[in-house]
């Protein structure tokens, strides 16, 4: 039986990244790997795509979380289950990073996929019916196992008046609310209204513009307004008025007047208002004097030099991508290199005794799990042509001085990405405040004429 969830990440994605490939959570990040993106470089990649669409919104991506019973699968099984899973939801078009989390006592998968779609650039929509979908793959993958599946329940939650009502064995307001909903096709206003609930058998009292009836033979008066939003005077008024049977108290009806003309009149009026000519002109004010700065800061006097700008920062940071790609591979490298040599000189000692021993079969059989990872130690060593006299301290200097450099060249990275996106918004306000220049010129111009 697995439960799915999904939620959507607004802040930092490599935080995510982090939590969700915890090596103490994946077994050492034995139960991780990735699509369309690298593990530790899915916020770049994920930023990368995201710039390639039409769109920004606040939320960055999507976190998917799966979960199994207690002892019901493996964390193998898990994570295959998972990568299809995943598959399904996303359809293959978002970049994810999958992560099955082994530390509890139920084995669980977290799925970060991106917000944009890497094919088409279009946004993820998540709402109640992508959950409803989500469900309904999480099943179908499930039973395919062989896992069981939670039932969907038939009953849903009542309102709390209809509870009560249920509760207390007393139904007569629902009797009153279902007798309002049929005479409101059937009146034309409140008072007519009143008077049909009147000839059916309704006693009706008026106090402080409370609206309660009573039915014969029963005890207690019931006010309108305990009914529910609904059945309040105003949006029984309305409801009559629009002959809406189930509308909301906040039912807005039809525009009657639509048209070129009176939506330009409305914009016209607003336009006129000096509150909304300040607050025009202040935005026009911040937007020309964050771009002066931007530009003046780069030394950027040109519009060809913002063009050329922006060639060069674009390639910059594709060429810093490509960089820190390699330097991730080499870090994973690298990592693995240090895991087998700490393996090898841990247990160095006990499989020199074991071919001291001439390989004796007791010893063998007592040691035998020290003396396998000694040999798959070797056995990685060997493929990655490390010599014997090589020590774990030397790689891991390798590694560190590998780390540092990614870091910097990281920073450097976002940097190149910021700069690039405030240079375009810099080129766009140029564009605008040049086409103004330019009206303002043939406006001018068009006056010398005239004189």
């Amino acid at each position: 039986m697995a439960i799915s969830k999904v939620h959507p990440i607004r802040y930092s994605v490599l935080d995510c990244v982090n939590y969700i490939t915890d090596p103490d959570k994946t077994d050492s990040e034995l139960y991780v790997s990735s699509y369309a993106c690298g593990i530790h470089t899915a916020d770049i990649e994920f930023s990368d795509t995201a710039s390639m669409g039409s769109e920004n919104g606040l939320i960055k991506a999507q976190h998917l979380i799966q979960a199994f019973a207690p002892g019901e699968v493996t964390p193998q099984l898990a994570h295959e289950i998972g990568r299809k899973f995943a598959m399904e939801v996303t359809e293959g078009k978002y970049e994810f990073v999958l992560a099955t989390h082994v530390d509890k006592e139920h084995v669980h998968n977290h799925i970060l996929f991106n917000q944009v779609s890497f094919i088409d650039h279009k946004k993820y929509r998540g709402n109640i019916y992508c959950q409803r979908q989500i469900a309904k793959i999480n099943d179908t993958i499930c039973a395919s196992y062989g896992l069981s599946v939670i039932k969907s329940c038939e009953k849903k939650a009542k309102p709390y008046i209809e509870y009560k009502d249920l509760k207390t064995n007393n139904s007569n307001r629902q009797v009153l609310k279902n007798t309002i909903d049929s005479c409101i096709p059937l009146v034309e206003n409140f008072d007519e209204m009143l008077q049909m609930l009147s000839k059916i058998g309704y006693e009706i009292k008026v106090s402080n513009d409370n609206y309660s009836l009573k039915k014969e033979g029963t005890e207690r008066f019931i006010r309108l307004k305990n009914l529910g939003v609904k059945y309040t005077h105003d949006a029984i008024v309305t409801r009559i008025k629009y002959k809406n049977i189930d509308a909301s108290p906040y039912f807005a009806p039809p525009k009657t007047k639509v048209g070129l003309l009176p939506d330009l009149s409305d914009k016209l009026e607003q336009i006129k208002n000096p509150a909304y000519q300040n607050k025009v002109a202040l935005s026009q004010v911040k937007r020309i004097a964050a771009t002066y700065a931007f530009l003046n800061e780069h030394d950027i006097t040109s519009v060809s030099m913002i063009k050329k700008k922006q060639s060069e920062w674009a390639l910059s940071i594709k060429e810093k991508r490509s960089s820190i790609k390699a330097m991730e591979d080499d870090i994973g490298r690298l990592e693995k290199i240090v895991e087998a040599l700490e393996r090898r000189e841990k247990y160095n000692d006990v499989y020199a005794a074991y071919i001291k021993s001439s390989k004796n079969k007791d010893f063998k059989e007592k040691h035998e799990s020290e003396i396998l990872l000694f040999e798959s130690a070797c056995k990685i060593l060997s493929s990655q042509k490390v010599s014997r006299d090589t020590k774990s301290g030397d790689i891991k200097t390798q590694l560190n001085e590998i780390i540092e450099k990614k870091n910097a060249l990281l920073e450097s990275y976002h940097e190149d990405v910021s700069d690039l996106k405030q240079l375009n918004i810099a080129a766009k306000n140029v564009e605008i405040i040049m086409a103004e220049n330019e009206k303002k010129n043939v406006k001018k111009k068009g006056k010398e004429k005239d004189i």
